[in-house]
């Protein structure tokens, strides 16, 4: 099972560029892969200005549709450009699980896999019941990219 603590995270807030994600969950998860392969060769994240390097992808589920977002974190006063969102996430318990991967998407992919299908599930005192959650790299070296994602918790 994959490394994860509940902890109480403050209010941070993330200024999102995002797409729509259509299909099943594999078909999902290829249009996740081919919407960074197209932030990455855009250098789109270079012109958020964030409080930190750190890239962020962020799942949305608004109105029946799955939005996903690249993004950084911001002050909570930022103000979007046009094609951009901010993605508010308040104060309150979090599922933390960290994870490395050979790169970005594997990193995404290792820490939502376990959080969805192990961690949640098994949870007695806490539960999700919908709002944004957050993958994010928080660095790499020679072993690969390390990160954590984010899920916010209620009590049961």
């Amino acid at each position: 099972m994959a490394n994860y603590t509940i902890e109480t995270k403050p209010a941070f807030t993330v200024l999102g560029i995002g797409t729509i994600l259509t299909g099943d969950f594999p078909a999902m998860g290829q249009q996740k892969t081919d919407f960074w392969q197209r932030i990455n060769a855009e250098n789109a994240l270079a012109q958020l200005d964030g409080l930190n390097d750190y890239p962020f992808a962020v799942n949305e589920a608004i109105n029946g549709e799955f939005h996903y977002y690249a993004g950084r974190e911001v002050a909570s006063d930022t103000t979007p450009a046009d094609g951009q969102r901010l993605i508010n996430f308040p104060a309150g318990k979090y599922l933390v699980i960290t994870g490395s991967a050979a790169d970005q998407m594997g990193l995404y992919n290792t820490l939502e896999g376990p959080a969805f299908g192990e961690i949640l599930p098994q949870l007695t005192d806490y539960a999700y019941v919908g709002g944004p959650n957050t993958s994010y790299v928080t660095g790499s070296d020679e072993t690969g990219v390390h990160g954590e994602m984010l899920v916010p918790l209620v009590a049961k």
